[in-house]
C-alpha cells in the first residue's frame, strides 16, 4: 500500500532537486597514484574503520539480540537512539579521517573506499553473531539456517546504512574542503 506512493514522491522530489555542483574542476586525465604506506591499504582501513563504530555499540547489540533471539523484552529505546547517534557520528568521523589521509596521499579514489570503510562495521556485527550463537541452544539445522540467514540480512542492511553514512560524510567533507580553496 505505502510503497507505490513513496516511489512516485521520491521520483518527483529527485527530479526537482538540483544537481550536485563540485567546487573545483578536475582533469579528465587521471594522475598516477603514488605508492601508499602500509596503513593506507584497503585491508587496514577496513579493519580499523569497522572496529571503532562496532566498539561504540556492541554492548547495546547484545541486548537487542537477546530481545530478538531469546524472547526478552527490550524497553530502553531512548538509550538505543543515543547509541544510534553515537554509531552515526563514529562512522562519519572515521570515514572522514581515512578520506583525509587518502587525499593527503594523493589517492583520489575515495568513493568506494569511504563506503566500504564505514560499511565494514557490518562485518564485525556478523562476526559477533557467531559469538552470540554459542549462547543459544541450537538443536537442528533449521536453527542454524534461520539464525545466520537473518543475521546475514541484518548485517547487509547495516552495511548499506553505515556505508551510506560514510559516503555522504566524505562527500560533504570533500565539498567543504575543496570549496574553501581559492583558485586564481
Amino acid at each position: 500500500g505505502i510503497s507505490t506512493p513513496l516511489v512516485f514522491l521520491g521520483a518527483y522530489l529527485g527530479y526537482k532537486a538540483d544537481c550536485i555542483e563540485y567546487p573545483t574542476n578536475t582533469s579528465r586525465i587521471p594522475r598516477p597514484i603514488p605508492p601508499q604506506p602500509w596503513f593506507m591499504g584497503a585491508i587496514f582501513s577496513l579493519l580499523i574503520g569497522g572496529i571503532l563504530p562496532f566498539g561504540a555499540c556492541f554492548v547495546e547489540l547484545y541486548f537487542i539480540m537477546a530481545s530478538i533471539w531469546t524472547n526478552q523484552y527490550y524497553y530502553v529505546f531512548g538509550f538505543l537512539l543515543l547509541v544510534y547517534f553515537i554509531l552515526v557520528i563514529t562512522c562519519a568521523e572515521i570515514t572522514v579521517l581515512f578520506n583525509y589521509f587518502q587525499l593527503c596521499g594523493e589517492n583520489y579514489n575515495w568513493w568506494w573506499r569511504s563506503f566500504i570503510t564505514a560499511g565494514s562495521t557490518a562485518f564485525y556485527v556478523f562476526l559477533y553473531s557467531f559469538v552470540y550463537f554459542k549462547q543459544l541452544e541450537a538443536s537442528s539445522f533449521a536453527t542454524y539456517v534461520l539464525y545466520f540467514g537473518y543475521m546475514g540480512f541484518v548485517s547487509f542492511g547495516l552495511f548499506l546504512m553505515t556505508g551510506f553514512i560514510g559516503l555522504m560524510s566524505s562527500l560533504w567533507f570533500n565539498i567543504v574542503i575543496f570549496g574553501s580553496i581559492k583558485i586564481d
